[in-house]
């Protein structure tokens, strides 16, 4: 079995836009299925995403590195929409909340696989939620300690 290492400067291939009125839904089935991974979270001016990813990342602001992926959830105030990116090292915190979401996009590699997300704000900031390394589920096994 061979794992890709968490290359912060990878290209992402393609993304897959996610349909605002499915955040919910969709936002609960990439926690689901990606609760535990080994993540980093960044985030960058919308603007500099143009540019190839050695580029703009080099911009990135880290907000969490190599901490497990607790969940990503749609957190609501009244009538404003906001997201909240939960990670966990000893203890389950917010590493990120983001108000008014403009788009929120599965990003793939060229083998298909999900690399992360990446949301857009619209206030002109990007937050990337990138894994460490990237293996279809059905090739993991085990949790991760303190998952059980």
């Amino acid at each position: 079995m061979t794992t890709t290492p968490f290359d912060p400067n990878a290209d992402v291939a393609r993304t897959e836009p996610l349909d605002p009125t499915h955040w919910p839904a969709a936002l609960a089935d990439f926690s689901r299925t990606h609760h535990g991974w080994l993540v980093r979270v960044l985030q960058v001016p919308t603007a500099a995403t143009a540019a190839p990813a050695d580029e703009h990342l080099a911009e990135a602001d880290q907000l969490a590195a190599d901490v497990t992926l607790a969940e990503v959830a749609v957190a609501t105030d009244g009538a404003r929409v906001g997201l909240d990116i939960r990670v966990r090292n000893d203890v389950v915190h917010t590493a990120t909340h983001i108000e008014r979401p403009r788009s929120i996009a599965l990003e793939r590699g060229a083998d298909g696989g999900v690399m992360g997300l990446r949301i857009d704000d619209t206030g002109g900031r990007t937050t990337l939620v990138r894994f460490r390394s990237v293996l279809p589920t059905e090739m993991l096994d085990g949790l991760a300690d303190g998952e059980l």
